[in-house]
């Protein structure tokens, strides 16, 4: 006896997105059109609730990475001259000279040599969404000495336009006539 019960892609769309929160990715797994997806939301509001809350699970996923990657770090293999490195041990043979071995895994698999790396591009990311109020870009405007920007009526703006307009013009015709802009 066939199942002719319609398959129900949401629980596995949210769960998706909660891994990945890229919506292509959630419709791909979910095996729906984006198109398909962005009707629910429309149409169903406890759709668009789990749908939210599914992404923001996500995004806090990657904002944990995130900060493990830049605070923690993060082992990176050592490649030389184009190879995997591996660690090695100092140890002395049985004829008292002293030798290097490969360190071995519990599989006696040799282990690759890493360096823990740490991202400044992701700390300062971080902190510039966290404490904004230290760590944002800013640019700060002032007048002249320090002093408060001082508000220019219309009249003056279209005067000092025209200033730098008849200025402009007298450079283009000593430019034209002379062949420089002195």
């Amino acid at each position: 006896m066939a199942n002719n019960k319609p398959f129900d892609w949401k629980p596995v769309f949210f769960e998706a997105l909660r891994n990945v929160p890229v919506v292509r990715h959630a419709c791909e797994v979910a095996g729906i059109g984006r198109t398909t997806a962005y009707e629910a939301r429309e149409r169903d509001e406890s759709f668009a609730k789990a749908w939210d809350d599914a992404m923001e699970e996500g995004i806090d996923r990657a904002e944990q990475e995130a900060f493990k990657r830049a605070v923690v770090g993060f082992e990176e293999p050592v490649i030389d001259k184009g190879r995997l490195a591996y660690r090695y041990e100092r140890y002395v043979d049985s004829e008292g000279n002293e030798a290097y071995r490969p360190v071995l895994d519990e599989n006696g698999q040799p282990i690759p040599l890493t360096v823990r790396k740490h991202s400044d591009a992701l700390l300062a990311l971080y902190l510039k969404g966290r404490r904004k109020k230290v760590f944002a870009e800013r640019t700060e405007v002032t007048g002249a000495d320090g002093g408060p920007v001082a508000q220019v009526d219309e009249t003056a703006k279209a005067a000092r336009v025209a200033q730098l307009m008849a200025l402009a013009a007298e450079r283009r015709a000593r430019f034209d006539e002379f062949g420089d802009l002195a």
